[in-house]
């Protein structure tokens, strides 16, 4: 389906380099695993670089905070509109999954500067 690019690779890093379930509650075991993000840009890049503008490489490392911030964002809405979007399978469901998404977006943010020297090295 078209759309943006940086979408699809942020929401990519979202998923793949949090070794913990989208939901988890327990914020201890939600960490982003910079050694698998490495490894998401390296082989993204190798498939995507031919195609993918100066401009878009550049922010790769950022499309992945912005898309995990953005679906932290839509979790909490949904969770404070009742819950009419995601299905929920326990109290709280779309709560945790908010604070799951905040929590990536921080440890993403303590290591930004490596995020991109990472694809600066694959670019």
């Amino acid at each position: 389906m078209p759309g943006i690019i940086l979408f699809d690779f942020g929401d990519a890093v979202r998923s793949g380099a949090n070794p913990s379930a989208e939901d988890e509650p327990d914020l201890r075991k939600v960490n982003f695993d910079l050694g698998v993000f490495e490894k998401l840009a390296k082989g993204y890049l190798d498939a995507a670089r031919d195609f993918l503008t100066p401009l878009e490489i550049d922010h790769l490392a950022f499309a992945a905070r912005l898309i995990t911030l953005e679906q932290g964002i839509r979790f909490l809405t949904d969770y404070m509109n009742g819950d009419i979007y995601y299905r929920i399978h326990r109290p709280d469901h779309n709560l945790d999954r908010c604070h799951t998404q905040i929590k990536l977006v921080q440890d993403m943010e303590m290591v930004e500067e490596g995020m991109n020297q990472v694809i600066q090295r694959y670019r």
